[in-house]
């Protein structure tokens, strides 16, 4: 199996530079733009199975991407589990309103960020867990097994979760790894060993 894993577009949230896991906020015209552009460099391939999360903007930039492709994909399939991580009340605030509204909570993950969660959010052990149980369970599937090519969807933190245990690394290890929005990441699956074929890959 190849699976093609992409991060989605931009949306404003990222223009603003804001805590949003959690939100459902749509991709922005420049996001469509970048999807689309990793559709043309995916366009010749036949994609059995689409994956995404259960928040818009994975979907939208699935669709951007599918939208430039020769052949006929097989069907969207969404999946909460491989949600972004929920900031709780953090969500929508710069850092700066957040280190003035959650002085101690701020401190507290600046100091444990794997292990101490942002107010009324969800700690990334716990975050992390999620995600490699919706891939084991997903991975599992027959019909998963039998797919040939892939096309994963998702959040920077979920795949960087994904692919420090697909690497073999522990998931303290996410900061090593860069998941930019106009490109595509490859690995290659036989037999539930991935091997990666190619980190952020451009025209």
């Amino acid at each position: 199996m190849k699976l093609y894993m992409v991060r989605h577009g931009e949306t404003e949230c990222n223009v603003q530079r804001v805590y949003y896991g959690s939100l459902d906020v749509p991709i922005t015209e420049k996001g469509r733009q970048q999807a689309e552009a990793v559709g043309d460099m995916l366009r010749n391939v036949a994609f059995d199975q689409v994956i995404v999360s259960g928040l818009c903007r994975t979907r939208q930039t699935a669709e951007a991407i599918l939208s430039r492709l020769e052949t006929e994909p097989g069907k969207i399939c969404s999946i909460p589990a491989f949600n972004e991580m929920n900031f709780g009340a953090w969500e929508g605030l710069h850092y700066t309103e957040v280190r003035e509204r959650y002085p101690e909570d701020y401190r507290a993950m600046a100091g444990d960020w794997q292990h101490c969660g942002p107010s009324e959010g969800e700690r990334f052990t716990d975050f992390s867990r999620r995600v490699w149980a919706g891939w084991k369970a997903l991975s599992s599937k027959e019909t998963f097994k039998k797919a040939e090519n892939v096309l994963f969807v998702g959040h920077s933190g979920p795949m960087q979760c994904l692919m420090c245990h697909f690497l073999g690394m522990d998931v303290s290890n996410i900061w090593h790894l860069e998941i930019r929005q106009d490109v595509y990441t490859e690995f290659e699956i036989v037999d539930n060993f991935p091997v990666l074929k190619g980190l952020n890959v451009t025209c």
